[in-house]
């Protein structure tokens, strides 16, 4: 199982296990040898990137976890999503409205992809990142699209028992509150209101008064795009995007227990896959950040506690063959995940203070990250991740009037 290092760590000699992929262009095949001028030029042009490194050696000594299976399924199912939202997003062009979208064309879509999941299901949400964010809403929405149907799998009994719950009906068939066609839908389309703002997306400046007044209508002026033909259960997702369980959300600041589940769930999708995108939003975090302050941090309070657990679950922040600097200096790479409790994955001690490889006699492990004191993790991609072992602050209720200044805000949490 290949390494994760950093651009800055690399030298000449090492090779590339999978191709370093920028804009969707291979730039170095896999199998490449890297000699100085291209560390220079990684280093010059991607200095925050990371690479995967072949290491023969480790990958005898240590039985790493596969990925492939889970990784490859959310390639395909993100590409799926995303070449639809193209289309819709082509044809909307020089539209106010979606009456000229096929309907059941994109029913069509979204139920392809839905019965691929069913077809290859996956125990980790593992997003593939493509660094490239020239077309970030159709990409967005095939993020959040998959997060929601992964989400809405994993909480099959929770969706159907909380269906049952906020329905005018007696008793729904079994078929229906089982359903994730509506989801997918929803999540597929919540930003349709955000075609017309997306040269928002292809600059860095503060939100003007009427950006922001913009913003925050696009999910009623969404919701009021779509077709009549359209569900009525995805149109109110598309509107209600937004709304936090707390009643902090936005545009109507609608309370939990008054919000569709199917809503509570592409929250949580919506939130977390626009925190973590590339270069879009010049602070975006990392998924270690995200995910801690979704399940431990003060925004916690705005998703729905049972979805966010188990939303957790799914998301692997740390990376199989991911380094890790561990509080005492020393370097631990991720061998399993923990899907228990995503941020302690399993790990072997396997660099020395100095970043040097350990001989596979001194390899220490598989254990859990934070498993004790010496083995907490000091940082990751040069992020200090002291954090995860601090107490959250105080929450402060965030008003749902103020003005956002940027695009981050809006969207996380």
């Amino acid at each position: 199982m290949p390494l994760l290092i950093r651009v800055d760590e690399l030298q000449p000699g090492m090779m590339l296990a999978e191709p370093f992929v920028y804009r969707s262009r291979i730039m170095l095949a896999a199998g490449t040898e890297l000699a100085a001028h291209d560390i220079e030029a990684l280093q010059k042009k991607f200095p925050k990137a990371t690479v995967k490194i072949g290491d023969p050696q480790l990958d005898y000594a240590v039985e790493f976890e596969d990925d492939s299976r889970e990784r490859e399924v959310a390639q395909t199912a993100q590409g799926k999503i995303a070449d639809c939202m193209s289309q819709v997003q082509v044809r909307f062009t020089q539209q106010t409205t979606l009456e000229g979208v096929s309907v059941s064309a994109i029913q069509e879509s979204v139920a392809e992809v839905i019965r691929y999941l069913q077809d290859n299901p996956t125990s980790a949400a593992l997003l593939n990142s493509f660094m490239n964010s020239d077309n970030y809403l159709s990409e967005h929405a095939g993020n959040v699209f998959f997060l929601s149907m992964m989400l809405g799998s994993a909480a099959q009994k929770y969706v159907s028992e909380e269906r049952q719950r906020q329905s005018i009906a007696r008793q729904l068939e079994h078929k229906v509150t089982t359903s994730l066609t509506p989801l997918g839908l929803g999540a597929m389309l919540m930003d349709v209101g955000m075609m017309s703002l997306a040269d928002l997306f292809l600059q860095e400046r503060p939100l003007t008064p009427d950006d922001w007044q913009a913003l925050r209508e696009h999910p009623d002026a969404g919701a009021n795009m779509l077709p009549d033909e359209f569900s009525p259960t995805a149109k109110m997702i598309v509107r209600t995007h937004h709304e936090n369980f707390n009643g902090t959300g936005y545009p109507h600041g609608i309370p939990g227990d008054k919000l569709h589940v199917f809503t509570r769930i592409v929250r949580i999708a919506d939130a977390y896959d626009a925190a973590t995108a590339q270069r879009v939003y010049r602070e975006a975090r990392s998924s270690v950040r995200v995910l801690w302050d979704m399940t431990v941090g003060e925004s916690r309070h705005f998703y729905d506690p049972v979805l966010i657990r188990c939303f957790a679950r799914l998301i692997q922040p740390f990376p199989i063959g991911a380094k890790i600097r561990l509080i005492d200096g020393r370097y631990a790479v991720v061998v399993k995940y923990n899907r228990e409790f995503p941020l302690a994955p399993h790990v072997v001690i396997a660099f020395d203070k100095g970043n040097r490889r350990l001989p596979n006699h001194a390899l220490e492990g598989p254990m859990l990250l934070g498993e004790d004191e010496s083995v907490r993790a000091r940082s990751f991609r040069r992020e200090d991740l002291s954090f995860i072992y601090e107490e959250p602050d105080e929450f402060v209720p965030r008003s749902r009037v103020g003005v956002w200044p940027t695009l981050f805000e809006a969207a996380f949490p």
